[in-house]
């Protein structure tokens, strides 16, 4: 069992630079998450900004399917769409290898899906999230991948399962605010084992909504308590919309959930 007070304290963001990582220490956070950098050749000076700021790179996020984002889909349904999204996929992996990121976090599809079309392309993930997690081995990474809402594959603990039970490298990456079918609690107690990383943000239950913790419904006491019994020992990543709020507020924040 771990102790929620040792969990360190991160935020997921756009671009990386040196002058984010130095603002970001200056916030007191320990780590980032990013999804992209500002110059390929600077993959490899990511280890001498981590040491100069004293924050830590952690995951990368992939890219994928919204709105108006370049296209990127394991369940791309024919191979020039698969070709368009691995080209996508593959320099962020190597790029990461370079810079020393252990976690690619991936979004498993994108939507909506009839009910009855579910089979069909949980098998095509399946496949392509296989290949995808042996690119990431290759380069010293792990594949994440992110529970997701409505009637994105991942919506539940059950399809989350199987995914991790058809590929023993694939782990979780636990965002919060995704869960519309399940409670917390039990999403947790299924699949904790996998989970190594998270988005935080708060919502209403209702559709994903990126608040700031406590503006929206989510019982933190009960979902801390949940994750420390199945010995969590990642960090509590915030993916939220600024809505007024300035990075410093993160660490604030999380201090505020770990008293609950």
């Amino acid at each position: 069992m771990t102790d929620r007070k040792m969990w360190k304290t991160g935020l997921s963001f756009g671009m990386l630079t040196e002058e984010k990582l130095e603002k970001a220490a200056i916030a007191g956070l320990d780590l980032v998450e990013i999804s992209g950098i500002d110059d390929p050749a600077n993959w490899e000076k990511v280890p001498e900004w981590e040491a100069k700021t004293g924050v830590k790179v952690w995951s990368f996020h992939l890219p994928f399917c919204w709105k108006r984002h370049p296209f990127a889909d394991p369940t791309a349904d024919n191979e020039e769409d698969w070709k368009e999204s691995l080209d996508r996929y593959v320099p962020c992996i190597e790029g990461c290898g370079k810079a020393g990121i252990k976690h690619m976090v991936i979004h498993p599809s994108r939507e909506p899906f009839k009910d009855e079309e579910r089979e069909k392309y949980m098998n095509l993930a399946i496949k392509r999230l296989k290949i995808l997690s042996d690119i990431c081995k290759e380069n010293g990474c792990v594949l994440c991948v992110e529970d997701l809402p409505r009637t994105c594959l991942g919506r539940d603990s059950d399809e989350m399962l199987r995914f991790m039970e058809t590929n023993p490298d694939l782990r979780i990456c636990f965002d919060v605010n995704h869960l519309l079918r399940e409670d917390h609690v039990e999403f947790i107690q299924k699949v904790g084992k996998y989970i190594v990383t998270t988005h935080i943000s708060d919502y209403d239950f209702v559709d994903e909504r990126h608040l700031f913790p406590m503006q929206g419904q989510i019982n933190w006491r009960k979902l801390q308590s949940a994750l420390e019994l199945v010995d969590f020992k990642g960090p509590f990543l915030y993916e939220t919309m600024s809505m007024g709020h300035v990075w410093a507020d993160v660490k604030k924040n999380h201090e505020y959930l770990k008293n609950l």
